[in-house]
């Protein structure tokens, strides 16, 4: 009787899978072709694209007859590699990458001392005694005190200073020479001179030799080897040598400087007085236009001073005249001044 029941089963069973198989086809020969595998490239359109992709790239269109809704073409089934290739050449390359244009360089301009052949100049020199002292014209030669106008000024006309700057083949020299007048005459009787030699490069005034003298007691002198990068100073019949720094000047020659290089490129000037050799750090003041006996000076004002020292020089450089010192202050550690300010001014040029 179980085994009845148990062929029964199987014969269900046999007929329930005879009938699932029965609806699957199992046919590689249908797919004659592949249309079925095609793939419908369907354009995006335009409000959808990224704006700075349009700025990037600009994609020339062309100009396309409007067609009716019942013309309209299908999409093409195919993007062949002739398609492609057309909408590549018709893409313009971006703005950034354009072909550069010719860049004119403009023409650097001569520095003002590039045309000069000779400068000669006169300063008058003037003295201020610091604040509630006397001036000196308030007072005899025997020390009496004048009596007291209604306006008493500490400022007193002391000499006269001439200096000339001259080029020739072999280089320039500059000759300095400072008289005093009036009572300070009978003081300082002797003229101080100094001189200065050198030669004119890339790098504007080189000098080669400085000379400080005063009577025929003071004589200090100043060598420099740029060879040897050596700067000797013979003061008091004693040598002392010290490294001589690129852009080196004496205390001479750095006034003619400023004609070949910008004082405002070069705030930092290395300087002898054939006594000591330093660094001298000027900073910007202002700019301004200042009388004199030339008429009305547009200036630059640069000075070299330090907030914890009462010593100071001051500049006022002209600028029509390749910033030539046309006014030199120099306040002394007790605060009175000395001032130079020109009233002559001979220039020649080269032919």
């Amino acid at each position: 009787m179980k085994y009845y029941y148990l062929i029964i089963a199987l014969v269900i069973s046999l007929l329930a899978h005879l009938f699932f198989f029965s609806n699957i086809h199992f046919s590689f020969n249908e797919i004659k072709s592949d249309e079925h595998l095609f793939i419908e490239m369907i354009p995006i359109p335009a409000s959808s694209t990224n704006h700075n992709l349009k700025k990037i790239h600009k994609i020339k269109k062309k100009k396309q007859p409007i067609q009716s809704q019942s013309k309209v073409k299908e999409p093409p089934s195919k993007i062949s590699k002739s398609y492609i290739k057309e909408e590549i050449n018709n893409t313009e390359v971006c703005e950034l990458c354009q072909p550069v244009e010719e860049i004119i360089i403009p023409e650097k301009e001569k520095a003002y001392g590039d045309e000069i052949q000779s400068i000669k100049m006169q300063y008058k020199v003037f003295h201020e005694l610091p604040p509630n002292k006397g001036n000196i014209d308030n007072f005899t030669l025997f020390g009496d005190r004048k009596k007291k106008n209604k306006e008493v000024s500490n400022r007193s006309e002391v000499g006269i200073l001439n200096i000339e700057y001259v080029i020739d083949q072999s280089g320039y020299v500059i000759s300095y020479e400072a008289k005093a007048n009036g009572i300070t005459s009978l003081i300082y009787s002797k003229s101080l001179i100094q001189r200065s030699e050198g030669v004119i490069n890339d790098a504007g005034i080189q000098p080669n030799y400085y000379l400080y003298k005063y009577g025929d007691k003071l004589k200090n002198e100043a060598f420099f080897d740029w060879e040897a990068n050596k700067l000797k100073i013979i003061r008091q019949n004693k040598e002392d040598f010290f490294n001589l720094s690129k852009g080196t000047q004496d205390q001479l020659s750095f006034m003619f400087q400023f004609m070949f290089l910008n004082p405002l490129d070069k705030m930092q000037i290395p300087i002898t007085n054939a006594k000591i050799f330093k660094t001298y750090n000027y900073q910007y003041i202002e700019e301004g236009q200042m009388k004199s006996k030339l008429g009305n000076i547009d200036y630059t004002h640069v000075a070299k001073f330090n907030y914890q020292d009462p010593e100071r020089i001051d500049l006022w450089l002209a600028k029509d005249f390749g910033f030539l010192p046309f006014k030199v202050s120099i306040t002394d550690e007790d605060l009175s001044k000395i001032t130079q300010e020109i009233f002559k001014i001979q220039v020649e040029r080269n032919d």
